[in-house]
């Protein structure tokens, strides 16, 4: 029953965080991205995924001084190889709240996206363990467990240590940041 409250009040919108402290990102949290704001955030190689400059994007940023994330809270990061955001590989972290992902990335939620041909992002897989295959069941676009344990964003996000900044690895991203 629980479940359905939160389906209905997620149906009427997801945007602000319901009183039970979780958020349940939507598709349609993720349209206005290119909108918020960016950083580059790097270019070098990075382990799992594809080569190409790196950009952040911020929906809610914490205070200065802030020790994590408030739940509702979503960060995009795009890989902006290519010559349309069709080609971008495009990765999200949600704040969900509730003890999400409990084993990992502690609150936080995982997303592979694509931008599609009517420029919409679209979400292709989400969960603590999201794949990286297409929506039309291709390989996607070169997100990869280069360890072979079949775990993607908790094998750097939720290891012991990434607690003390919210699971966040980009330092100018990481919370209590100008």
């Amino acid at each position: 029953m629980i479940g359905l409250a939160l389906l209905a009040s997620c149906t009427l919108g997801c945007d602000s965080t319901p009183s039970s402290g979780v958020f349940i990102a939507l598709q349609s949290d993720f349209a206005p991205f290119r909108t918020w704001p960016r950083v580059f955030v790097g270019d070098g190689p990075l382990e799992g995924h594809p080569a190409g400059p790196r950009y952040g994007y911020v929906k809610q940023k914490p205070p200065v001084g802030a020790t994590e994330y408030p739940v509702g809270s979503i960060i995009v990061k795009t890989v902006e190889a290519g010559t349309t955001p069709q080609d971008w590989d495009i990765f999200g972290m949600v704040k969900r709240g509730g003890n999400f992902n409990a084993a990992g990335a502690l609150n936080w939620e995982f997303f592979t996206l694509h931008i599609n041909a009517n420029d919409i992002p679209v979400i292709i897989s989400q969960g603590t363990n999201p794949s990286d295959g297409d929506a039309d069941g291709g390989v996607g676009h070169g997100y990869t467990d280069t360890s072979g344990t079949g775990v993607t964003c908790n094998r750097c996000h939720g290891v012991a240590g990434t607690e003390s900044h919210d699971h966040i690895l980009s330092t100018i991203l990481a919370p209590g940041t100008p």
